[in-house]
């Protein structure tokens, strides 16, 4: 029985030794196979890593390799923006010298025109300065005694009466505007024949007719010419436009738009015969 018993322990032994070793085997097994993949996971990072380090620090050199290529051309491109820029500037300056050209050609032209159908001796002048305050409207032609020019004389330019010779002097002239309360000019009404009055200046941008030779009240928009009464301006100069007509007042007041623009003079021609006194 003893013998029995003993034989059954020493089997029992021999089975969890090797169950014991069946169970090392394995953990150790699973050790091996575990760190071999804990081994691989840092790996494979570092190698990503790597790669785009790599990679990156490649695009950095290739873009640093065509920068001075940029930079290079971006100088290019501003000088040629600068030589635009200058020959824009130029255009623009010569346009706008073809434009005065033109302007000072269709001047001219009007200027020679009513000099014609004047039929008066005349010396062309240009405006040299313009004056003006709360007394005085005038302005400065380089035309003067040297050349002929007549204290008096009537000045026009193409759009009409400018005023008339306030003052020579050797190489230049003063004209008194014809919107400087100084000035007065005998006018004829267009749509009223054989009316007659005075353009009066007012030291103002308009001025005054006054003086009508019949009781009759102008019509608004109504043309102002010269009448040649007074054997100072030549007949037929146009001189302006009414404007505004109150007839509040007795005589009625009657304010007349000059054609003169002073912003507009450049060249005026100065009639250097003053036309004998026409009889109305």
């Amino acid at each position: 029985m003893a013998v029995r018993r003993s034989a059954s322990r020493s089997q029992f032994a021999v089975l969890r030794a090797f169950l014991w070793g069946v169970i090392f085997s394995l953990a150790l097994l699973l050790a091996i196979l575990g760190g071999r993949t804990l081994l691989a996971l840092p790996t494979d990072v570092i190698s990503a890593s790597t790669v785009k380090l790599v990679s990156a620090v490649s695009r950095f050199w290739s873009n640093l390799s065509v920068l001075p290529r940029q930079v290079l051309r971006i100088r290019e491109i501003n000088h040629d923006l600068s030589k635009l820029q200058s020959q824009l500037s130029q255009l623009q300056a010569e346009q706008w010298r073809v434009q005065e050209l033109v302007e000072e050609n269709i001047r001219l032209r009007k200027l020679l025109g009513l000099a014609h159908e004047l039929a008066q001796p005349y010396i062309a002048a240009e405006v040299i300065a313009i004056g003006g305050s709360n007394w005085f409207h005038t302005i400065v032609v380089n035309k003067g005694s040297k050349d002929g020019i007549p204290q008096g004389a009537p000045v026009v330019y193409y759009n009409g009466l400018v005023g008339r010779i306030w003052e020579t002097r050797p190489y230049h002239s003063i004209v008194l505007l014809l919107t400087d309360r100084h000035s007065a000019v005998g006018v004829s009404l267009t749509e009223h024949q054989g009316v007659y009055g005075i353009v009066k200046g007012t030291g103002k941008r308009l001025c005054e007719l006054v003086h009508l030779s019949r009781h009759i009240v102008p019509e608004k928009g109504e043309v102002l010419v010269t009448s040649g009464l007074g054997g100072v301006f030549p007949k037929g100069i146009p001189v302006g436009e009414v404007v505004s007509v109150s007839v509040t007042t007795e005589p009625p007041t009657v304010k007349v738009k000059p054609f003169l623009q002073v912003n507009e003079l450049r060249e005026v021609i100065v009639l250097t015969k003053l036309p004998p006194t026409v009889n109305p």
